[in-house]
Parts: C-alpha cells; structure tokens; sequence
C-alpha cells in the first residue's frame, strides 16, 4: 500500500509540474499554482527532497512564518469550536435562553 500511495504521489507531482510548464507557455493558465502542488507532491513522495525544501535558506525564510501561521490559525479554530460547544451545552442545560 505503501508504494502505491508513493507512485500516485509521483504521478501527481509530474502532472502538476507539466501543466506548471503549459502555464509558462500559454498565459491563461497559471503556473505558479501548479508549480507549488509539484513541490508538495513531491516533498510527499520523497522525504529526502522534503528535508531538502525545508533546509533550503530560500524556502525557509518562508516556510517558518507560514507554519506558524497555520498553528495559530489551528489554535483559533479549537478555541471558537470549544466557545461554540459550551453555548450549545449551556443551551441544553437551560441557562442561555
């Protein structure tokens, strides 16, 4: 199950990449998406290109602002869902009417 989880991350890589390289071609696609969705199918299929993307002095100036954000961002969404299931507990209960 393993290889083949790692032959779809493989093909999926090499098909965003290809269609990152017809939106450099044609200027109504575009590439930087496709180009992004090749490096994170990538950094899935091989850990050794994963641990050279973060090490990267380019790409870790940005990768470490972006993960933060997205903790943070994680942390917002436990605290809002954990305020909405009190309310609803509350409600239940009686007390919020």
């Amino acid at each position: 199950m393993r290889f083949v989880l790692r032959g779809i991350w493989l093909v999926l890589a090499i098909f965003f990449f290809v269609l990152g390289l017809v939106g450099l071609a044609l200027p109504v696609i575009p590439q930087v998406p496709f180009f992004l969705l090749s490096i994170y199918f990538t950094s899935k299929f091989s850990p050794r290109f994963h641990n050279w993307i973060s090490n990267n002095r380019l790409y870790k100036k940005y990768l470490l602002p972006l993960k933060n954000a997205i903790k943070s961002e994680k942390e917002v969404v436990k605290d809002k869902s954990k305020q909405v299931w009190y309310k609803v507990l509350m409600a239940k209960l009686g007390f919020i009417r």
